[in-house]
């Protein structure tokens, strides 16, 4: 939901932030109200949880001028730590504006409702604020992440705990049911997915629309605890449904995945990129770092793109990119004798695209558990899941070792990264030199999607072009 910003973080005392939480209860309206109870939240839900709002018209000003106006037109929650201090605050717009939720500081270490985990054993962990409301309406113990991330800390809480996972009722929710699960496998007691009916999207969907509630939604706890007795490999017949509905929406068009802009791509991935590692191999010089940028400017028209680069420095990318808009020579940008008003134009042509795209450069003495830590904080301040693309594999060491890596050693930064795309739940793209022919067998196994770059000779054209052809593919 968003970077901790260290800068509002130091500026409010602990008083101050109690006083904040009052500001936004004070201005909760008579429509801010309605939609919670739409929402299925009564008042002594909203009274427990200090839910507050911000009207579009305020003279309240808590740091700067900027700020007012910060949550126009949102419920606000405020996030409490297990020791009942005021870490952030977290705004739904009730008139769907994106983003749905946004936060103040940037928090994302803290659960909602963490404290929670200190008076019960069993937790359902659940998809969002609104279903962790609907069921400590019923006094089941919930909680939510505030972003998709978990760290260390929250994984550690889950000790001893029985866990119940209940995520959106559709293939993106079931993934991150899953995703969680792995993560919190070798830490919690127990671990479960709990499975909502056909229709209903979410716990706060099924406690608003399903007579009684309650009563059913502890017969689904019931109903899962007696299949994993019974059946600790649930059949296949359970997850029928969810692949109907997986099934309908691609026949309608409407294919998951992150679209590549390259029509022929798309296809080749059944619809674009999803979470996962993709290996682009090719000979030395055949062009992959060009075909990446050039990847990357038509991804970023959708989705946010962060790009690391070992090979390149981001003026040497950036040169590439404006040599495609103003059609002069990449050589001729580098060399700084292009015309600079057609390069101008070019670059503010540019820069819609180049907003959505963080270039990180690499070098001999970057490690890849550091970039993963400035990725991770680029990713929190994101609304949205961006593809993550490495510019190339020789090159990247996970520790602070210097010296070239032979094959074994390269294997273990693929795993890594196979586990990151995993963590965050997006697509990298992962470039090395080699093709198929000549990478090891572990490395190629280790790749969810293997894409071959190959050079061919044009047979009506002199110039060269670049041709995609998958090998494998473990979606």
């Amino acid at each position: 939901m968003g970077e901790v910003n260290k800068t509002i973080q130091g500026s409010f005392s602990e008083d101050e932030m109690l006083k904040l939480v009052k500001y936004y209860q004070d201005q909760i309206t008579e429509e801010a109200i309605l939609y919670l109870k739409e929402r299925g939240i009564e008042q002594d839900i909203i009274e427990k949880f200090n839910i507050g709002y911000e009207k579009d018209k305020i003279g309240f000003q808590p740091y700067q001028k900027d700020f007012k106006g910060y949550f126009r037109n949102r419920i606000v929650f405020p996030l409490f730590t297990k020791d009942k201090r005021v870490a952030d605050f977290i705004g739904r717009s009730i008139d769907d504006k994106e983003p749905k939720y946004k936060s103040l500081i940037g928090v994302h270490d803290i659960f909602f409702n963490e404290n929670v985990m200190r008076k019960s054993d069993d937790v359902v962990f659940c998809n969002s604020i609104f279903d962790v409301l609907s069921l400590e309406q019923v006094n089941l113990p919930a909680i939510c992440m505030v972003d998709n991330q978990v760290t260390e800390e929250q994984i550690n809480q889950m000790k001893g705990k029985r866990v119940f996972f209940c995520f959106g009722n559709d293939e993106i929710g079931r993934r991150e049911s899953i995703r969680l699960a792995k993560i919190f496998e070798a830490h919690a007691k127990e671990l479960y997915v709990i499975r909502l009916p056909q229709g209903l999207k979410d716990i706060n969907d099924f406690f608003v629309r399903v007579k009684d509630p309650l009563d059913q939604f502890v017969k689904l706890i019931n109903i899962t605890l007696e299949e994993s007795i019974y059946r600790p490999i649930a059949s296949d017949d359970k997850n029928l449904i969810i692949y109907q509905e997986e099934y309908n929406k691609r026949h309608k068009g409407n294919v998951t995945g992150i679209k590549t802009s390259y029509q022929d791509l798309d296809s080749l991935l059944v619809g674009g990129l999803q979470e996962g590692l993709y290996l682009i191999g090719g000979n030395v010089s055949v062009g992959k770092t060009t075909f990446l940028k050039q990847l990357t400017d038509q991804i970023a028209k959708n989705v946010p793109v962060i790009y690391v680069s070992w090979d390149m420095t981001s003026f040497e990318l950036w040169a590439r990119s404006i040599a495609r808009l103003s059609r002069h020579p990449v050589q001729a940008i580098l060399a700084g004798s292009a015309p600079i008003k057609e390069i101008q134009m070019a670059n503010q042509k540019y820069a819609e695209i180049a907003s959505k795209i963080w270039t990180i450069e690499a070098n001999i003495t970057s490690n890849l558990h550091e970039i993963a830590i400035y990725i991770n904080k680029i990713i929190q301040s994101l609304n949205s899941k961006p593809v993550v693309i490495f510019d190339y594999l020789q090159r990247i060491h996970i520790t602070d070792e210097k010296s070239p890596l032979n094959s074994e050693q390269q294997l273990p930064v693929v795993y890594h990264l196979n586990s990151l795309s995993r963590t965050w739940g997006l697509p990298i793209i992962l470039a090395t030199t080699g093709t198929d022919v000549d990478l090891p067998y572990d490395i190629l196994a280790s790749v969810d999607v293997y894409l071959s770059l190959e050079q061919k000779m044009n047979a009506k054209k002199p110039s060269l072009i670049l041709e995609l052809k998958k090998i494998g593919m473990g979606h």
